[in-house]
């Protein structure tokens, strides 16, 4: 496959100085053990490159999706956490990308217990926004 790109044989000339002391040219096929590694690795990167490139596409696609579709947003955050659904729905609701983007940073890096407190919290005070006029 790489043959061209990692040669695995190659012709070498040697020069030996002969009996009379004259330079004397004996050319020869050297194996290089080197280019066979090279081409395991190069091979590795190949198929590791692609991997790499499909998982941050399906990773860019899922960020799409939550920034354009809300029901999405709502669905990944109930997911990691235990408060009611109504809470939950109205935060959301409620929340612009970056408000939800942060809500979706804790909810990763929070015990879900103490996710649901939040959550709560920020509900009770949306609720008091929203009846005080504030």
């Amino acid at each position: 496959m790489n043959i061209k790109v990692f040669p695995r044989l190659t012709k070498c000339t040697f020069h030996r100085y002969g009996s009379s002391g004259d330079v004397q040219k004996h050319d020869a096929m050297c194996i290089l053990p080197i280019n066979i590694v090279n081409e395991k690795i190069y091979i590795f990167l190949w198929f590791w490159f692609y991997f790499l490139a499909i998982i941050s596409f399906i990773a860019l696609v899922y960020r799409v999706i939550t920034i354009f579709v809300p029901r999405i947003r709502y669905l990944a955050t109930q997911s990691r956490c235990l408060s009611n659904r109504d809470a939950l729905h109205s935060v959301c609701n409620q929340c612009q990308i970056g408000d939800w983007f942060v809500l979706d940073l804790l909810s990763k890096n929070l015990d879900p217990l103490n996710f649901k407190d939040v959550i709560l919290d920020f509900y009770r005070r949306l609720e008091g926004k929203g009846a005080n006029g504030l």
